[in-house]
């Protein structure tokens, strides 16, 4: 003879089963607690010495990079450059600037271009002289966050964080002390 279960215990037991399977499923790793692979600075996928680059934008020369040994790493795109001279078209004027540098780090997947130690930025009208510079591409706004001595027409200006373009015209910059002779008009326009 069979004995019925009643419903209390019929109840009883897939509550039990309920609460075990959310315990089971709950004790699992979160998706907040996945590890991201550390990024690779190990050894670069190229190697060269004596390299001459040219940058192309549209079918027009961007800039030529020549240094004296760089680095690539393909996955990042990212390109490590030594003793480095970039020779820079302004494309809104056409003129040409000079960027020389210890070194620099081409971004490629962010067109960025940062250059350190011993820096210096010469075009048509003047010279910026500092530690550390970044040119954006994109947007051809060059920074430089530390001390800079910009020198125009014999003129010194000194600051920090200065703001231009290749041209080195219109230039912002701040806490600055001046050396030289300046006309007020002249001040004016720098």
């Amino acid at each position: 003879m069979s004995k019925h279960c009643s419903p209390i215990l019929i109840l009883s037991v897939e509550l039990i089963l309920l609460c075990s399977l959310l315990a089971l499923s709950a004790c699992g790793k979160s998706k907040l607690d996945i590890q991201t692979e550390s990024m690779k600075r190990g050894i670069p996928d190229e190697t060269s010495t004596n390299v001459t680059l040219t940058e192309y934008e549209q079918n027009k020369i961007a800039y030529i990079l020549n240094a004296e040994r760089i680095d690539r790493y393909y996955d990042r795109r990212i390109l490590n450059a030594y003793k480095v001279e970039i020779q820079a078209l302004d494309k809104k004027t056409g003129g040409t600037s000079f960027l020389k540098a210890d070194s620099t780090i081409v971004d490629e997947a962010r067109n960025m271009i940062m250059a350190h130690g011993n820096v210096k930025l010469i075009s048509a009208e003047g010279s910026i002289y500092t530690n550390r510079m970044i040119w954006d591409r994109n947007s051809d706004v060059i920074v430089a966050p530390d001390t800079v001595m910009l020198v125009r027409a014999g003129n010194i200006l000194r600051g920090r964080n200065l703001r231009t373009n290749l041209s080195i015209y219109p230039t912002e910059m701040d806490s600055i002390s001046a050396e030289g002779l300046c006309e007020e008009k002249e001040f004016l326009n720098w």
